[in-house]
């Protein structure tokens, strides 16, 4: 399976456990099309893992790149042209803080995007003052999620408070959960309870398997027997795909977007037509009704004309090709307000004094208010939206025009 960042989406509340280990090394790759701007160049560099034998996404390198090439095209970021650094983290925890390393050697401009579980990165950057911008919020000591040179864009962290209202919305009345035996999942499914709670539909029955189970059939068919036809999956893997086409025709899954390969998806047939997943983003197929979302998808396509095979249609996700473009996009705008000369710093703090900022597919995004709930206090956007497979298309449609709003939905639950 090429690309199971959700998988490790565990990492931030449930340690090393459920952690893939992920990143490592650094390959120093240009990119970004052709500068017609003028001034110095600035670096921006993406961590992520590629040609690994665990997760790899090409996918994000190829969005940046794309993103970059377009900044270029409408004259740099305060007339300095972009230049992008890969760093492949090679899924080594000791070659993820080699990247770190290398983005400060190198005096890049900001670190955009990150998918590292391992964690080790935040603290590096945080030394040398270099904002971090769009990590994946994944890295298994949490300092993605708490460092004040981290900006979280993508609130998949919140997926269990979610998935109840989703559920309903698909049609299910009575919502389990299934989750690890493992304390380091509390609070996983402590949101998914609050978020039941919030939709109307209490979590029951909430099942709980050893991390080692490999057969899910005595599971789907407790769900089955207390009557559930919706259940919130907080285990990841092998063991979500095997709920998910767990021979139970009524039962609806709900997971996070991301987690899930559509390769493997695809192998299921119609069992899985009963998922749906907490996105971060519009689907791609809604860029109609977003023009920025459609001016990604141009800039995806003018890169794969360029001859970056990793930004072909096919290789895109709403959830990691969308958030990576982001990425860029902050730097950009926040970058072109910086007053004086353009530095790490001054960047750092224009993100800081930052409100207001339109991104085109998200609510309007507030860096100078840190998140209420301890330890995800750098995740800055916590609005999600439902998507559901289908099969026939084998991919992820919207499931409906609604938002939900995570935080919102965690504290009518709470009270």
């Amino acid at each position: 399976m090429r690309r199971r960042l959700g998988l490790r989406l565990g990492a931030a509340f449930a340690g090393a456990a459920l952690a893939l280990a992920a990143c490592g090394g650094g390959d120093g790759e240009q990119g970004g099309g052709t500068a017609t701007s003028s001034g110095d160049p600035v670096k921006l560099m993406i961590i992520a893992p590629v040609g690994t034998t665990g997760a790899n996404h090409p996918e994000m390198v190829a969005a940046v790149r794309a993103a970059a090439r377009g900044v270029n095209e409408r004259g740099g970021i305060k007339g300095h042209p972009v230049e992008i650094l890969h760093c492949n983290e090679k899924n080594d925890a000791t070659a993820a803080k080699e990247c770190a390393q290398k983005a400060v050697d190198e005096h890049v401009l900001a670190v955009v995007s990150t998918v590292n579980g391992s964690g080790g990165i935040m603290p590096i950057l945080e030394e040398a003052g270099i904002p971090a911008i769009g990590s994946a919020g994944i890295a298994a000591d949490g300092s993605e999620l708490s460092s004040d040179v981290s900006f979280v864009v993508s609130p998949l962290t919140f997926y269990p408070a979610v998935c109840p209202s989703l559920l309903r919305k698909a049609g299910a009345s009575r919502i389990g959960l299934v989750g690890y035996d493992l304390s380091a999942s509390d609070r996983l499914i402590t949101m998914a309870q609050a978020g039941g709670r919030a939709a109307g539909a209490p979590i029951n029955p909430e099942l709980r398997i050893p991390i080692t189970s490999s057969d899910l059939t005595p599971t789907v068919a407790q769900l089955s027997r207390a009557g559930a036809d919706g259940a919130v999956l907080v285990v990841f893997d092998q063991a979500a795909y095997a709920v998910i086409g767990g021979g139970d025709p009524n039962l609806r899954t709900c997971h996070a977007a991301g987690t899930l390969s559509k390769e493997y998806l695809a192998t299921l047939g119609p069992a899985a037509d009963n998922l749906v997943v907490a996105s971060a983003f519009p689907e791609l197929s809604q860029a109609a009704e977003f023009p920025e979302l459609k001016r990604m998808i141009s800039e995806m396509d003018a890169e794969a004309a360029g001859g970056d095979a990793d930004a072909r249609a096919e290789l895109r996700d709403s959830t990691e090709t969308t958030g990576a473009w982001l990425s860029v996009q902050i730097a950009e705008k926040v970058g072109n307000s910086v007053s004086g000369d353009l530095t790490t710093k001054s960047l750092l703090e224009q993100l800081r004094a930052t409100k207001g900022l339109d991104l085109g597919v998200i609510p309007p995004l507030d860096f100078t208010t840190p998140n209420p709930i301890p330890g995800v206090e750098r995740v800055f956007n916590t609005t999600m939206r439902g998507a559901r497979w289908d099969s026939a298309q084998h991919t992820f449609v919207p499931l409906g025009p609604e938002t939900y709003q995570a935080l919102d939905l965690l504290a009518r639950g709470a009270s």
